[in-house]
């Protein structure tokens, strides 16, 4: 199985929405973060990430995309959601085969394969 993709609407402090994929490894991360008129990426690479779940994980990303992207977000909840099963919803999803990244020209773009009944 690959890495674990997250992804997820957000809102900016300007109050737009932007999307947000995070790649997934052991021990760092990829951020991209999109919005109207622009797309810009980051990470970040620590031993600690590893013994992360999925809660505080999201919330280093948070911080590491307000800090050097100077982007700060929030996550956005769906109404009637608890924090605990949305994260809990967003684990599953990051670890679901069906899902993946396609690149192009630098840009990532989150996908759901689904397959032809013939």
């Amino acid at each position: 199985m690959g890495s674990p993709i997250y992804f997820t609407l957000v809102r900016l402090d300007s109050g737009d929405l932007a999307s947000l994929t995070i790649i997934r490894e052991p021990t760092e991360f990829f951020v991209q973060l999109r919005s109207y008129g622009f797309t810009e990426h980051t990470g970040a690479e620590s031993w600690l990430l590893a013994e992360m779940g999925t809660g505080a994980f999201l919330d280093v990303v948070s911080t590491v995309c307000s800090i050097f992207l100077d982007r700060p977000f929030t996550y956005i909840i769906p109404d009637g959601v608890t924090r605990a099963d949305w994260l809990m919803e967003m684990e599953v999803k990051a670890r679901d085969p069906r899902f993946s990244l396609k690149e192009r020209d630098g840009e990532f773009a989150y996908c759901m394969t689904v397959p032809v009944r013939k």
